[in-house]
């Protein structure tokens, strides 16, 4: 499917010019949308889970680093898959579990925590370089703000 992208310029004083460019459904998404970038990290991952609570419980016991599945807000995993490790956040087992049972979405709202805040900060002091620099360059803020906006319309939807 082709669209096309009319740049055009106008006043009252100047000449009319248009220019119509094709271009398909695809090249507009990722123009509006920031590139995805999958790092993957078992030092990042271990680091998470040694060194951290479980961002509900406080325990350190059995804490587990736990993938965000619903980050880039577009069917970015499938069931099965796991996004990058670069959005992780330390969980007990238990509560990894009851985060499983129902929507990760509702499962953040019942808590009132915004998960890509915590990966963050994690990604500041974590011993992994690569996640590290993600952090350093502000590859986090726009999803923290994206996140926030789809927890504040699921608690308006599911009444938290």
């Amino acid at each position: 499917m082709l669209l096309f992208c009319s740049i055009g310029y106008n006043t009252e004083n100047e000449h009319t010019w248009l220019v119509s460019l094709p271009i398909s459904l695809g090249m507009l998404v990722n123009m509006l949308l920031p590139k995805r970038i999958i790092v993957k990290s078992k030092k990042h991952l271990e680091w998470v889970a040694r060194n951290n609570v479980c961002i509900i419980t406080r325990s350190n016991y059995g804490v587990q680093a736990c993938h965000i599945r619903n980050v880039f807000g577009r069917g970015d995993c499938g069931m099965g898959t796991k996004g990058g490790d670069a959005f992780v956040v330390p969980m007990t087992w238990q509560v990894h579990h009851d985060q499983h049972t129902m929507s990760e979405l509702e499962f953040y709202c019942k808590h009132n925590i915004n998960p890509i805040e915590i990966c963050k900060m994690l990604a500041q002091n974590t011993t992994c370089s690569k996640i590290n620099k993600l952090a350093m360059e502000g590859y986090y803020d726009y999803y923290i703000k994206e996140y926030a906006d789809r927890q504040a319309s699921a608690k308006s939807t599911l009444g938290f």
